[in-house]
């Protein structure tokens, strides 16, 4: 018997004839003091940035924002619309509050242990949901908060 399947399917990628691309930390260390031109065109090497943008960043939304196309257009968005980040900032406000109401009522002197490990299932899981969130910076002592300026 042979040691190897013929009829097995080849593990390696397919698209062999497509170039790979490098990131740019991987090209600035093979040239660290390229000038200027040089580390221009080492953009174009790079993996491309997506053309159609990414996703608002409003975790519930699916639009998409993309990157201005001319100068003078404005900042690229973070969010979608107006409405869409006025949303992800009540809900992101609202998990932050709950986090920290169950965290003093998980402090309170005669919490069970069953009650404390429900209380903590609770509160890992609104900080799961603020992993989604900008703007929100964990502390271990004081729980999470909106960080000044975390509006977009």
């Amino acid at each position: 018997m042979s040691g190897t399947n013929p009829t097995a399917p080849d593990q390696r990628d397919d698209r062999r004839d497509l170039q790979m691309t490098r990131s740019l930390e991987t090209l600035m260390a093979a040239e660290p003091d390229a000038p200027v031109p040089r580390v221009l065109e080492m953009l174009d090497e790079c993996v491309p940035l997506e053309e159609k943008g990414y996703r608002c960043l409003n975790p519930t939304c699916t639009e998409f924002c993309a990157w201005p196309k001319m100068r003078g257009q404005g900042r690229p968005k973070l969010f979608c619309s107006k409405t869409c980040r006025q949303q992800h900032d009540r809900v992101r406000d609202r998990l932050v509050a709950e986090v920290k109401d169950l965290e003093v009522v998980r402090a309170r002197p005669g919490t069970t242990r069953r009650q404390g490990e429900e209380l903590d299932s609770a509160i890992g899981q609104r900080r799961w949901a603020l992993a989604r969130y900008v703007g929100v910076d964990f502390d271990a002592e004081t729980g999470p908060a909106v960080v000044k300026g975390g509006r977009t």
